[in-house]
């Protein structure tokens, strides 16, 4: 039988029966099994209804009123499953006066109810210090058995923002739970450990860190596998504490040999982060072992870290030798993870090297290399080493790009055409960034302007004023950052009105980046004389803008403004049978050219902005879209219908964080502050636990991660659809 929304629990052991005649046990285990199906039954459709009341009351993000009273009655339920979604949303609201409802749950009898209160209680004060959370924390230390609550609470004691003193007594509290009667805990405690000690240092760098909890580091940094089962927990907490020693400057020679040596691609590369800790000497050695072909024919990760490391170095024959290498094209039929570590190297190549002739010649021979407009997960000739090669080129030898630009501004791709924009702007061509700021694309057009602006400054004003009369939130953003200062307010100050009014007029909420930007800019070039017609948004849909219209009215007449905001009507939450529907669902990206992305969802953690990711592929929203951002060794990022951070589907959707952490190939929802999900997605390509408790988790990449690898700036997702499920 579905277990449905929530996971991780087991029914509750029954008491045997004291009867010995066979015959009348078996009558009483066939009536015995009739009632435990319809009590399964009745608890089954108690826990929906008592899941999806607990999820409303979480997205009305209470601080009093029925929808806290629900919360608080749910955390008292005897079904721990609903306790547990109880304290885990108390939590999630990030409000310490809430921790007298959580604290009590540090003892309760289910282990996952008392990691939901231990995390609830970080997670309530995430905005602020943590010293008052301490104490409870503490206290629970030397009563906890359970392993995996022992290791919440190691990772959440880390998490915390202390003071000095209380720092270093959370850190000797880690370090003790990183052990049991003198040897080593449990992978499931340990994991905890690395998240805590790397979030400590994290937060405090050096000063993090004590002798004490550096030596348990490098223990950790240096575990092996005993059995293959223990090779993914091992792998992350040795990735952990290699960078906790990195961020705490105690990284050394010895330690990143260790990484290359470990055949751990994420180990490697996170160890080449902090080569400049290793004596200058000593250096070129260990980048050439992060840049042997072989290890890099494994990942691309740690010849992406050796790269940039030497990007940000004195430019020498031998340090240009590796970028020159690198940046050279290979014959292939087919594209390959290579192609990042090939761009890495291609931007790193518009600083000048000693010899400036043949890196002109190498950036200029890629850049005239035939390339594809539809794709970036195609043949060997995508664009994007190209439009690379055209930008480092222009930032190098301006002259020598010159007459390349054209070319590229033609070309099919809007994304070809914005690096033709980068291009111009660094070569100082008006004529071509005036016909981009023409562009059918608005991503263009943001770009060209911005080059126009650095070159011509306000006299470009005229353009700018034209771009108001469009929806583009990004576009925007940026013409409203350009009119700054602008000679011509009286002009500019009707034309933003009225922009900020036409779009106010949608009622989205994905409009809010660009509705700010508007009355950031209108402050300062209007005045009283708008009074009127700005007033009434004192009450608009969006909190956030109703408290920027007060600040503009109070700059305006000297007087404070109070706001009534109307908050529009949510987005639909699922029901229980939505989620039902999920139960064992996975959401299949179709890259144009290349092969699958399968993503297994998982609803008992976020199921909202799961079901909503689940309802949006059902009903085609990705098909044709794009991975419009990808940043090497961090994530890529995509399912933006305008191909930007700033376009999504709305409503916004609450963020829905938990103990998931930021793994390598699970993935998250963008976001652009507090409770502002979209739709877009974005997938970790390492581990990125510096997202852990902001960023929402929907699932997790369980088959295609080469796919992801291979895929640049501008992929297509041809087509997405759901697999499996109810």
């Amino acid at each position: 039988m579905s277990r449905g929304p929530l996971l991780d629990y087991h029914d509750e052991m029954r008491p045997t029966i004291p009867f010995t005649d066979r015959f009348t046990i078996a009558v009483l285990a066939a009536s015995l099994i009739a009632a435990g199906c319809v009590r399964d039954a009745e608890r089954e459709r108690r826990l929906d209804a008592a899941f999806v009341r607990v999820m409303e009351s979480e997205d009305a993000r209470p601080s009093g009123g029925p929808a806290l009273d629900e919360l608080v009655e749910a955390s008292r339920d005897t079904i721990p499953e609903i306790r547990f979604a109880a304290v885990r949303a108390l939590g999630r609201l990030e409000n310490p006066e809430l921790v007298r409802y959580i604290a009590p749950h540090l003892a309760d009898p289910s282990s996952s109810v008392r990691q939901a209160a231990i995390n609830g209680l970080a997670q309530s004060h995430q905005a602020g210090p943590g010293d008052e959370a301490l104490p409870l924390l503490l206290a629970r230390v030397g009563i906890e058995q359970d392993a995996a609550v022992r290791g919440t609470l190691a990772r959440s004691l880390g998490r915390l923002d202390l003071s000095a003193p209380n720092r270093r007594l959370a850190s000797n509290e880690i370090v003790e739970l990183s052990r049991v009667e003198g040897r080593d805990a449990p992978l499931t405690t340990l994991v905890g450990v690395a998240l805590g000690l790397e979030a400590l240092v994290r937060g405090a760098g050096a000063e993090g860190l004590d002798a004490g909890s550096a030596g348990r580091l490098v223990d950790l940094a240096r575990m092996s596998v005993t059995e293959p089962t223990e090779e993914r927990q091992v792998s992350r907490i040795r990735s952990l504490a290699l960078s906790a020693l990195g961020q705490a400057r105690r990284m050394d020679r010895e330690l990143i040999e260790d990484a290359l040596d470990s055949g751990e691609p994420q180990a490697a590369a996170g160890a080449l982060r902090y080569l400049s800790s290793v004596p200058p000497d000593e250096r070129l050695e260990l980048l050439d072992r992060g840049l042997d072909p072989e290890l890099e024919r494994a990942s691309p990760f740690p010849a992406i870290e050796a790269l940039r490391f030497i990007a940000e170095q004195p430019r020498t024959g031998p340090m240009c030798e590796r970028l020159f290498e690198h940046a050279s094209p290979e014959p292939r039929t087919r594209r390959s993870s290579r192609d990042a570590v090939r761009i890495v190297a291609i931007d790193a190549l518009a600083r000048p090297c000693p010899e400036v002739a043949p890196q002109q010649t190498l950036l200029r021979s890629i850049a005239e290399a035939p390339r594809s407009a539809t794709s970036s997960s195609g043949p060997a000739a995508a664009w994007q080493p190209a439009a690379h090669a055209l930008v480092s080129l222009a930032r190098l030898s301006p002259d020598e790009a010159r007459d390349l630009v054209p070319s590229f501004a033609a070309d099919p791709s809007s994304f070809v055409r914005g690096y033709a924009a980068r291009a111009a702007s660094a070569v100082g061509d008006s004529g071509a960034l005036r016909r981009l700021a023409e562009d059918s694309d608005p991503n263009v057009r943001s770009v060209a302007l911005e080059g126009l602006y650095a070159l011509e400054g306000h006299a470009v004003d005229d353009l700018l004023l034209a771009e108001l009369s469009e929806d583009d939130p990004q576009l925007l953003m940026t013409v409203a950052t350009l009119l700054e200062g602008t000679p011509r307010p009286a002009r500019v100050a009707p034309a933003l009105l009225a922009s900020f009014e036409r779009i106010s007029a949608a009622e989205r909420e994905t409009w809010r980046d660009g509705r700010r930007a508007l009355l950031a800019r209108l402050e300062g070039v209007g005045d009283i004389g708008y009074y009127d017609r700005l007033v009434p948004f004192l009450e608009d849909y969006d909190p956030l803008v109703a408290e920027d219209v007060a600040s503009v009215l109070e700059a305006w007449t000297g007087r404070p403004h109070e706001t009534s905001p109307r908050e529009p009507p949510p987005l639909a939450l699922p029901s229980a049978s939505d989620l039902r529907a999920m139960d064992g669902a996975r959401v299949v990206l179709l890259m144009a050219g290349d092969g699958e992305i399968v993503v297994e969802l998982d609803a008992s953690v976020a199921p909202m902005n799961a079901y909503r990711f689940y309802r949006l592929t059902r009903e085609g929203y990705f098909d044709g879209l794009t991975f419009h951002r990808w940043a090497p060794n961090f994530v890529i990022q995509g399912g933006s219908p305008a191909a930007n951070e700033y376009a999504g589907d709305g409503p916004f959707t609450r963020d829905e964080v938990g103990l998931l952490s930021h793994w390598r190939g699970t993935v998250g929802i963008s976001t652009r502050g507090h409770d502002t999900g979209d739709g877009q997605i974005f997938v970790n390509l390492m581990h990125n636990v510096r997202l852990d408790h902001t960023y929402t988790i929907v699932g997790e990449v369980v088959q295609g991660m080469d796919v992801v690898d291979r895929v640049l700036e501008g992929a297509v997702i041809e087509r997405a659809e759901v697999r499996g499920g109810s």
